[in-house]
């Protein structure tokens, strides 16, 4: 079973850089061939013609939406889910204020069911993000079996950064948090560094250091079975998005 994180930036629409990059976000996708699929910023997927495109491409026939309030600029960053298993229950997060929104899927998989949670983080305030993970651990304690992940737009204490040079100035209270309940799995991969951000698509690369802010954490019992945890670092990923897509295989 393979799951794949995906921060489109802004749903891959033209406005961000000039071009449309939903073609190569949907080649990426296609690519890497998830059984499950989690995005991001998926701006723009609550019209039906852009969430089925991408569950025909992908030959998921199951997908949800959680749809996040719009910011001052009328955007609305959505997490979406693309999967081939049935989705049995479906909870959102979106009314306790988060500044994007996070969904709760339970899904019936060949290792059984299994909770996922897609989410997005607050993009600026520690605290804020602090209080939004305390929400969703706070509900997802009913699940024995989980997967949590997506962009949380926090660093961690696994990782180096050069002091004084990350603009997140190594915030770790999310992180922290998160390592008291469930497994990193790319926190001990050799073989890094498992960077999943900037990629080129940012115009100032140049002067933002690579941070890992994007996650996968799994239960003990999952983290078990996982395997092959790789960031996707290609030229097409570098011209998708501002984000690097992350997988982990399942067995």
């Amino acid at each position: 079973m393979r799951v794949m994180s995906y921060n489109i930036l802004c749903g891959g629409q033209a406005h961000v850089n000039g071009t449309d990059r939903l073609a190569d976000i949907l080649t990426v996708a296609t690519s890497a061939a998830p059984d499950i699929l989690a995005l991001q910023e998926a701006n723009h997927f609550d019209r039906p013609e852009v969430a089925d495109r991408f569950a025909k491409a992908l030959g998921l026939p199951f997908h949800a939406l959680s749809v996040a309030r719009a910011y001052e600029d009328g955007e609305r960053y959505h997490v979406a889910v693309f999967t081939r298993y049935h989705i049995v229950m479906d909870h959102n997060f979106s009314e306790n204020r988060f500044q994007s929104v996070a969904q709760s899927l339970m899904l019936n998989t060949p290792l059984g069911r299994i909770s996922l949670v897609n989410l997005h983080l607050h993009a600026s305030n520690e605290a804020k993000r602090l209080q939004e993970i305390t929400t969703v651990l706070a509900y997802q304690k009913q699940f024995p079996c989980q997967i949590v992940l997506g962009d949380f737009n926090a660093v961690s204490r696994k990782d180096t950064y050069p002091p004084g040079q990350s603009e997140f100035e190594p915030l770790t209270l999310v992180t922290d948090k998160m390592s008291g309940r469930l497994t990193d799995l790319f926190g001990d991969v050799p073989g890094g560094p498992h960077w999943t951000h900037p990629s080129r698509a940012v115009a100032d690369h140049d002067r933002k250091v690579p941070r890992r802010i994007d996650y996968i954490y799994a239960s003990p019992d999952l983290a078990a079975r996982a395997a092959n945890p790789s960031v996707l670092r290609t030229k097409a990923t570098h011209r998708a998005s501002d984000h690097f897509p992350i997988i982990v295989d399942f067995d």
